[in-house]
């Protein structure tokens, strides 16, 4: 990684519900389609090798004042969307912070050669962005929150190996799980944990605020969290992964074919509201950020059927 040298794709929010692809150098966010290049980030995913060396291209270009400033969106006026906007799939690896299930009074053993605990969301509804407003589900008391680091795949595959894992690895993001404790947990039912209404509800999943590529990021050491009304609440590293990047990306392509622009959240540290007895409610606002990646905001809204 060298200084200055960084740049994250983003979507951006145009009027009229459209849409398009954005690169962000230095701040300001420039239009992939001044490039050439695909007005859908999603697009960039399908040859990720290519899109990369287009995107290095671009940046240099821009570094270079071969555009004008004036092609470009500033901070201020840019409107963020989910950098991501349509999935095919979203992973979700759990119980993958030692300290988060401590505090859950919950405990792991990891074998060897034993995939990690994942589960899968509909990621067309329950993926939002930057500034969206998330729902607490109809029926819901408490309503609680979880930060991940996301990885974004550029290569698909199945029964992936470790030792070649992180070669399908295009960037990384930040999102949040949040998790309807009631209605996740359900001791009275013949099953007791119900991860659709628990977590796979609409707008359960922001996503964002950009994605960077991996050669950006450590891996071994990025720090991330979460506050809630401008508290901290959550604060941990990549480091303390009980399952590695590479570990996971093994265990879930063992069951499911990984495909190009795919999602996964890579569990949550400790700091969420159950064990403080904390919950969410309507007008709170939810902060995510992480090194390298920066931050994005949510507001936490009752569902429409709750009105």
């Amino acid at each position: 990684m060298s200084a200055g040298a960084d740049f994250a794709i983003a979507t951006l929010g145009r009027s009229r519900g459209r849409s398009e692809a954005a690169l962000r150098v230095d701040g300001r966010f420039w239009p992939l389609a001044l490039a050439g290049l695909p007005q859908d980030a999603m697009r960039l995913f399908d040859d990720w090798p290519r899109s990369l060396r287009a995107l290095e291209r671009f940046a240099s270009a821009i570094r270079r004042g071969q555009y004008e400033s004036d092609q470009s969106v500033s901070p201020a006026r840019a409107r963020l969307l989910a950098p991501l906007r349509y999935p095919r799939k979203l992973f979700c690896v759990g119980a993958n912070y030692a300290d988060h299930l401590a505090e859950m009074n919950a405990s792991i053993t990891k074998v060897p050669g034993r995939p990690p605990f994942f589960f899968m969301k509909p990621a067309s509804t329950a993926i939002v962005g930057p500034g969206d407003r998330v729902l607490i589900p109809p029926g819901c008391e408490v309503f609680d929150w979880e930060v991940e680091f996301v990885v974004v795949f550029g290569r698909g595959g199945r029964n992936i190996s470790q030792a070649d894992a992180m070669a399908h690895v295009a960037g990384y993001s930040i999102g949040i799980d949040f998790t309807a404790r009631d209605l996740f947990d359900q001791p009275a039912s013949f099953f007791r944990f119900n991860f659709t209404l628990g977590k796979g509800q609409d707008t359960m999943s922001p996503l964002g605020p950009v994605v960077v590529p991996a050669q950006f990021i450590d891996l071994a050491q990025t720090r991330f969290g979460l506050s809630v009304n401008g508290v901290r609440k959550q604060w941990g590293s990549t480091g303390d992964m009980i399952y590695s990047v590479p570990e996971q990306i093994a265990g879930v392509s063992r069951a499911v074919t990984i495909e190009p622009g795919d999602v996964m959240y890579t569990g949550s540290p400790a700091g969420v509201g159950l064990p403080r007895g904390e919950r969410l409610v309507p007008g709170d606002v939810v902060t995510i950020f992480a090194e390298g990646v920066g931050e994005m905001s949510v507001t936490i809204d009752a569902s429409p059927a709750a009105h």
